[in-house]
């Protein structure tokens, strides 16, 4: 009998590794703030503007028992300010101060991260059920102060301004057992996650206007003329134009024929108001004589309202009045 060889069948076995073993890792989650909008601002207020509720959500997943993360929330300089204490909104070159805290109360500027809450956190990873993520949230406030009369609208519009942070506002982790863990501000980080961040505020143009009585002398006789002035205060955002009118006033409802009536019979005085003390221009609106133009500066500006009543025959005894409204067009 004739022996054949013996044959073998050789098996490989492999096994395929996809890459490297998943390591922890925190991520922003949802519910992060992107925006923080302070709205609509007159900055010749003295009333502060708040937007609160901002807030960063932070979620770590950990792969072995018994980690610990430490959880860093640093906010560094966004693109127009040059320190935390203020920081500064920009629109071209011009700027506006407001900042962000770490407190509803808006005294705990929020800048690196300390040793302590609300800017460290300590996160304790799942006891069972490994890959179970785990979320915290650091919430931060913003005040924009009242009283900057310096800060200008562009172009005579309305005018947003802004600040972004890309990259500077960070979340630091490092992961570890508990007696291993650095204190915040971390030297040495597993990961450093960006917290993108705009910080918005529509700068309102805005004026306010108020008025002096205008009284002319006594006098017995229209003879000669009589002359007397009073003041307008004007306030208007800076660099914001506007336009003061004087109209024809409640007895003629004419700028180039304005009267004052008696108090109780028909007879009337004529006068006129003028921006000069040459009485060159007459002081109106559309109607007749010329408004008056102004820039604001973001703080009071007072023109002279001068008043002359012309040589006349004289009416009857007694107290004349007109009623004049000024009106600002910004």
């Amino acid at each position: 009998m004739k022996l054949l060889p013996a044959s073998c069948l050789v098996v490989f076995v492999c096994l395929g590794v996809s890459g490297a073993a998943r390591a922890n890792s925190c991520v922003l989650a949802a519910g992060t703030t992107a925006t923080t909008d302070f709205g609509p601002v007159n900055p010749l207020l003295a009333t502060d503007t708040f937007s609160d509720g901002g807030q960063v959500v932070v979620t770590c997943t950990f792969t072995a028992l018994g980690l610990l993360a430490r959880v860093c929330f640093n906010a560094g300089l966004g693109n127009t300010s040059t320190s935390t204490n203020p920081r500064t909104l920009g629109a071209g070159t011009n700027r506006m101060n407001y900042n962000l805290y770490t407190d509803a109360s808006h005294t705990q500027i929020w800048g690196t991260s300390t040793n302590a809450a609300p800017t460290s956190v300590l996160i304790t990873g799942p006891i069972l059920g490994l890959g179970s993520p785990v979320t915290t949230t650091f919430k931060f406030y913003a005040k924009l102060p009242g009283n900057q009369p310096l800060v200008k609208t562009v172009g005579n519009a309305n005018t947003q301004y802004t600040e972004t942070y890309s990259t500077t506002n960070t979340v630091d982790v490092a992961f570890g057992l508990l007696g291993a863990l650095s204190a915040c501000p971390l030297s040495t980080y597993t990961q450093r996650i960006p917290i993108p961040l705009t910080v918005t505020a529509l700068v309102q143009k805005n004026c306010t206007i108020n008025a002096t009585d205008l009284a002319f002398p006594p006098k017995g006789l229209l003879t000669s003329t009589a002359a007397a002035s009073s003041q307008i205060t004007v306030k208007c955002t800076n660099n914001n134009a506007y336009s003061v009118s004087l109209n024809g006033g409640s007895v003629a409802n004419n700028v180039l024929a304005r009267k004052m009536k008696h108090e109780t019979a028909a007879d009337t005085v004529n006068y006129q108001l003028y921006q000069d003390s040459a009485y060159a221009t007459i002081w109106g609106d559309a109607t007749g004589g010329l408004p008056l133009v102004g820039l604001g500066s973001g703080a009071n500006q007072v023109f002279t309202v001068y008043g002359r009543v012309p040589v006349q025959s004289t009416p009857r005894p007694g107290n004349y009045k007109d009623v004049i409204t000024a009106t600002i067009t910004f």
